[in-house]
């Protein structure tokens, strides 16, 4: 309900920005530039997100592919256990507290995981908004909105532009 009327909200604010705009101030008429920046987009493909993903997935690389072992080994327990006939209570034991083991170990990496990529997110999130904030100052925008919106057209979408100042931030970042 909180999201409903958030969202509820920005609609009314931008939907009076808007009226407000093409409205006379006083004997001339102002237009108000407004920008459209894809929140969702600038996350997935931000050069600091992409090299934040790849420290990440070095970082937990070494206990994927212990799990990723320990399942193949639970494949061999499982063909032994069939050549066996299902008979064998000890393979029958160590086939489901490994499966167990793999099964605690994997969300617990995957917890871990979707942690520190919020982490990342996070910590990025004051570098994207300095980014839009410099693109609207240096274009005179006077309101940019972030996605979710329901309708935005190409020409006011400044997620590119966006990108390229975050790009030249990473490499300024990489020189120093």
């Amino acid at each position: 309900m909180r999201c409903l009327t958030s969202r509820l909200f920005k609609m009314l604010a931008a939907t009076a920005l808007v009226g407000m705009s093409l409205a006379p101030v006083s004997a001339q008429q102002t237009t108000l530039k407004i920008g459209y920046v894809d929140m969702r987009q600038l996350l997935d493909q931000a050069p600091q997100i992409t090299l934040s993903r790849e420290a990440i997935d070095r970082e937990f690389r070494p206990r994927n592919d212990a799990i990723a072992a320990d399942e193949e080994r639970l494949q061999v327990l499982n063909r032994r256990l069939q050549e066996a006939g299902g008979d064998s209570l000890m393979l029958q034991n160590q086939i489901r507290d490994l499966q167990l083991s793999i099964n605690r170990r994997r969300e617990d990496l995957r917890q871990e995981i979707l942690f520190r990529r919020n982490e990342a997110i996070q910590a990025l999130e004051d570098d994207i908004n300095s980014a839009v904030a410099a693109v609207a100052r240096s274009d005179a925008y006077d309101l940019i909105l972030s996605s979710p919106v329901i309708y935005a057209n190409d020409r006011v979408d400044l997620t590119a532009r966006v990108l390229q100042v975050l790009q030249q931030q990473q490499n300024a970042d990489a020189q120093d």
